[in-house]
């Protein structure tokens, strides 16, 4: 797959939205080759030192379009799948356009079904009490982290109800989905970003988003 590419410090990752502000040619071009061929455009982290674009990036379609009070195109993205760019091409206005491979998304984590799914799975091969018990004080551990971690995500974009609308309640209950709209909005060097995105679980990125904002 051949898609445009747009370089920016932030990310946006799978089932992800975002708006953005569009005032170079080159990206006014990306735009409306997107919107003509319906195949959208890859969004990519630019590297600590910003000398370089990161290989993983999103698939993004436009949802919607409008003219800003300012006059500037702004535009409301989605996000779809990860790539990996497998080559880049720069052409002549400066606009880099990339042959891409789709990536599988993490897979996705039901926070209220994960400790009744664990436990029968323990205790079904082990009738050792203390090991059980052990495991089941881990589990409510890692639980209550998990609705933590969705529960604060969603009191912080109440305060931005325009994008919150973009939600339903169901995917507050995805750890994977949970994770990724915190990496989307957390500050945090693209580097530290684009190692949980190479992963292939939400794990790494529960782990790190976990212990910054306890």
């Amino acid at each position: 797959m051949n898609i445009p590419i747009f370089p920016l410090s932030m990310c946006l990752l799978p089932q992800g939205y975002s708006q953005l502000r569009i005032f170079e040619p080159r990206y006014k071009r990306l735009v409306t080759e997107s919107l003509k061929s319906g195949q959208g455009f890859g969004l990519c982290m630019i590297s600590d030192d910003k000398k370089s674009i990161l290989p993983i990036g999103t698939l993004c379609k436009i949802t919607d379009f409008e003219t800003l009070a300012d006059g500037l195109l702004g535009i409301t993205i989605y996000g779809e799948q990860k790539f990996v760019i497998e080559s880049i091409a720069v052409e002549h206005d400066g606009l880099k356009r990339a042959q891409v491979k789709m990536l599988a998304s993490w897979p996705s984590m039901s926070i209220s079904k994960i400790l009744s799914s664990d436990m029968a799975s323990t205790t079904g091969k082990t009738n050792n009490k203390l090991i059980v018990n052990k495991k089941q004080k881990s589990k409510t551990i890692t639980q209550a982290e998990e609705k933590m971690l969705s529960e604060t995500l969603k009191d912080l974009l109440n305060q931005y109800p325009q994008h919150l609308a973009h939600y339903h309640d169901d995917n507050f209950d995805d750890i994977a989905w949970v994770c990724q709209r915190w990496l989307e909005i957390i500050p945090l060097k693209p580097s530290e970003k684009y190692q949980c995105i190479n992963s292939d679980d939400h794990k790494m990125a529960q782990s790190l988003i976990s212990d910054i904002i306890k």
